[in-house]
């Protein structure tokens, strides 16, 4: 996990993933909540 690293040239978290990891769990979650709230809309159009 370090496409940071790879694509910037610098290294936020010294190397251990974390940053990466937090970027792709927000990532996830508004991914999630888009998803979520998108059935919704879809649910009360009916």
């Amino acid at each position: 996990m370090d496409f940071i690293e790879r694509l910037f040239g610098l290294s936020p978290d010294n190397g251990d993933g974390s940053t990466e990891i937090l970027w792709l769990a927000v990532l996830a979650i508004v991914v999630a909540t888009f998803v979520y709230f998108r059935i919704q809309r879809r649910k009360l159009r009916r």
